[in-house]
């Protein structure tokens, strides 16, 4: 009677089990935030032919700052909400491995993902944005100093034997191991296929620029106005450089520009933690003279232009794609509109 009762339970655990999995693997549109359709559709784009050889990459500054509509018809955001240089390196990696033509790139990190990847385990791993010999090569290449690099503070190294821990996890999480994915499958009960789907086809149609906050003006402090110190990864630096030696190598046209940041938090900006970015800014600017900065590091824009303490509003992404166009096009504009943080002449 115990044993058939045992294995009732085994039976049923394993269907249940099963069935969970199932949902992990086919159903990600259902159970990930609004994130999720954001990154599919970029990597439906780096994957598929298309005509766009112009491309924006970055993170979620850049898809709320830069509207490539206004750009021109070759241009596609590619930026990565939580993105960093890292994702910037192998998006650019892949396209030219499956032969597209890309002809410029229009870089734009804030200095925050210069510090931490804190979306790594989450975003990058879950969504299967790498596959699993290109986290070998994370692990086993590039963070050469065996940086926790997707944490701000705390212990800033891990123990080489450590090393299969992370890529068990990482093999668990990229065959979405229901176990991995506990937060999402109880926040969500499957609920967010109708929501994401509409964000898929808004982002799909506005060539990757999204909206994240929508408020006529922000004052909130960002996440660089609170941190006293500029702690920049190596591992995230050096994925910088090697897009930037990628794309030397195939004779593409380099842009770097520094989206904004609101006034507060401009002004909020510990001396230290400023002075750590204007110096990482002019390192790169002595080492990468074919990579054309548009703006110094830190630029700032009145709070009016903001949706919310990081990202750009509409009238925000106006203002600075407009003047990004006059300096992609080669058109001279008056000083009060250049990337300074100077307000349009009245």
């Amino acid at each position: 009677m115990i044993s058939n009762l045992i294995k009732q339970v085994f039976a049923f655990a394993a269907i249940w089990f099963v069935l969970i999995y199932l949902i992990c693997l086919f159903l990600p549109l259902h159970y990930f935030n609004a994130e999720y359709p954001m990154w599919k559709s970029k990597m439906e784009v780096m994957e598929s032919e298309n005509t766009f050889s112009n491309l924006i990459i970055g993170d979620s500054r850049a898809i709320a700052g830069i509207n490539p509509n206004a750009l021109g018809p070759s241009y596609y955001n590619l930026a990565l909400g939580g993105g960093t240089p890292m994702e910037g390196y192998y998006s650019l990696k892949r396209m030219l491995e499956a032969g597209k033509k890309v002809d410029t790139i229009i870089v734009s990190y804030a200095p925050i993902h210069f510090e931490q990847s804190e979306m790594f385990w989450d975003r990058q791993v879950k969504y299967n944005f790498y596959d699993l010999e290109e986290i070998d090569e994370i692990f086993n290449q590039m963070n050469t100093n065996n940086e926790i690099f997707w944490a701000y503070d705390g212990e800033k190294n891990f123990e080489e034997s450590e090393k299969s821990n992370l890529m068990r996890r990482a093999y668990k999480t990229y065959f979405k191991f229901p176990t991995e994915l506990r937060t999402e499958l109880s926040k969500s009960f499957l609920l967010r296929g109708y929501t994401n789907y509409g964000v898929y086809k808004e982002i799909k149609n506005r060539r990757g620029c999204f909206d994240f906050g929508r408020a006529q003006f922000s004052n909130d402090l960002n996440v660089e106005a609170k941190r006293t110190e500029f702690s920049p990864k190596t591992v995230l630096i050096t994925s910088l450089e090697k897009m930037f030696q990628l794309a030397k190598n195939n004779q593409i046209v380099v842009m770097y520009a520094s989206l904004p940041m609101n006034r507060t938090s401009f002004d909020a900006l510990s001396d230290e933690y400023r002075k750590g970015v204007e110096q990482m800014d002019a390192r790169l600017k002595r080492k990468h003279p074919e990579v054309e900065f548009i703006n110094p590091a830190l630029v700032y824009y009145d709070d009016v232009y903001f949706g919310d303490a990081s990202h750009l509003n509409k009238k925000g992404r106006e203002r600075f794609t407009f003047e990004l166009k006059q300096f992609v096009t080669k058109s001279l504009f008056e000083p009060q509109n250049s990337l300074t943080g100077l307000e349009f002449a009245q």
